[in-house]
């Protein structure tokens, strides 16, 4: 019970601090390719970094993915076939926002950093809901190895079921599509002093499995304990040992918060240092690959980028951005939403979230990853101004500005930032639940 409390009361420090951080530290400049570049423009609302035309460039050079102790090798931007410029704008564009780190990899190699890195790139920083994500790759692990399929029925691995609860399978709870009733107030009282996977295994059906998409937090925890039932040890173990350590992630570089039964928390509390968040990313960007060695089924990694009928945009826990149509994450109500999941990125581009704008996006086509962990970026004023009186999202203008960059390939222009329709009503029925 306590570990559990002390995981929410350390995040809650983690914020106070880098609260400091943000108005102290935003004005770094940003690292790109071998060191700093002073005097970051301010760039502009248009696709272009307002560096002269450019010729065609060379394909950008590729990196090996590094080994345990290594760090990704720098490169300079024009190695990466991008604008030094551009990417100086974004990256100090991204930090004005909130970032507290920001990382671009191009190839497998880091081309830029935020100023702020240099403080923060080893520091655990809270992953939110990136967690979901990373179990997702946990759960791609244990099916790798054998030890289960996404469409095993839970019941073959967890006891003491109700028959409907034991028919729900792993699909359904990677793809936010169980059928249970969801409450956020609910959820969060089990997550922090109960056993959560047992309390969420009681509560009814609001839907048949399979066929309606809600954003839940604590029924994420019973892959937990589905991945632990099938490997026979606990979560964390499993993880440093068959993908963590092999990726090169030390034991130093994360901590994970656990439900009030010492369950690691499926939702969120995975706290991580951005140099290693950023091998998650290379690990994706490669199809569950590590320096030749198959970690993850590359049929596992696709099928987790691709949306389902219940939500176009959502795949095993990751966020796909092919589909025109998506359904939110849904605090204080899902909405939806008649566009991309990230509008000025490819459509090839999957990712993970998490709540405070945290961002993992892989963009196959591009061969690039971005990493981004800090604050909200509404609480940060938008340095290039305002639409229809409105902050725009912290994304769109920074991948326009990266994206336009670009000098081995031309990308359409996205257009500035266009306002989402206004929030919905809340959704008291997923906000607080009775009887349960």
């Amino acid at each position: 019970m306590g570990r559990g409390r002390a995981g929410v009361a350390g995040t809650a420090r983690w914020v106070a601090v880098v609260l400091v951080l943000a108005a102290t530290s935003a004005c770094l400049p940003p690292r790109v390719g071998g060191g700093l570049l002073p005097g970051a423009g301010s760039g502009g609302s248009g696709g272009s970094s307002g560096a002269s035309p450019r010729t065609p460039a060379p394909a950008p050079q590729t990196c090996p993915q590094p080994r345990a102790g290594e760090e990704f090798r720098r490169v300079e931007p024009e190695q990466a076939a991008l604008d030094r410029r551009a990417v100086v704008d974004a990256l100090t564009y991204g930090t004005a926002r909130g970032a507290q780190s920001l990382r671009v990899y191009r190839g497998h190699c880091l081309v830029g950093t935020s100023g702020n890195d240099p403080s923060t790139e080893w520091t655990p920083l809270p992953a939110w809901s990136m967690t979901k994500g990373v179990v997702s790759l946990l759960v791609g692990r244990a099916v790798t190895l054998g030890h289960l399929s996404v469409d095993d029925p839970i019941g073959e691995h967890l006891d003491g079921l109700s028959p409907a609860h034991a028919a729900i399978t792993v699909r359904h709870l990677l793809t936010q599509t169980s059928g249970l009733r969801f409450a956020w107030a609910n959820d969060l009282n089990a997550a922090a002093l109960l056993d959560s996977v047992a309390r969420v295994l009681e509560r009814p059906f609001e839907a048949e499995p399979g066929t309606t998409y809600v954003y839940a937090q604590v029924a994420v925890t019973v892959l937990v304990a589905v991945v632990e039932a099938a490997t026979g040890e606990d979560l964390q173990e499993f993880a440093q040992r068959e993908l963590f350590g092999p990726i090169g992630i030390p034991r130093t570089d994360w901590r994970w918060a656990r439900d009030g039964a010492g369950r690691s928390h499926g939702f969120a509390f995975l706290d991580m240092a951005p140099r290693s968040f950023g091998r998650i990313g290379s690990l994706l960007l490669a199809e569950g690959r590590w320096r030749g060695r198959t970690l993850v089924d590359p049929a596992y990694v696709r099928a987790a980028a691709t949306g389902t009928e219940a939500n176009p945009a959502y795949g095993f826990l990751w966020w796909d951005n092919s589909a025109e149509r998506m359904i939110t994450a849904g605090f204080p109500a899902q909405e939806v939403l008649e566009r991309r999941w990230l509008p000025a990125v490819p459509e090839d581009a999957f990712g993970l979230t998490g709540m405070f704008d945290q961002l993992l996006v892989v963009i196959p086509s591009l061969d690039m990853v971005v990493l981004r962990m800090g604050l909200p970026h509404e609480l940060f004023g938008d340095p290039l101004g305002e639409v229809q009186m409105r902050r725009p999202r912290w994304d769109h203008r920074f991948f326009r500005l990266l994206l336009g960059g670009l000098t081995d390939q031309h990308l359409p222009d996205p257009g500035d930032w266009v306002p989402d329709p206004d929030l919905p009503e809340p959704d008291w029925f997923h906000l607080v639940g009775t009887g349960f």
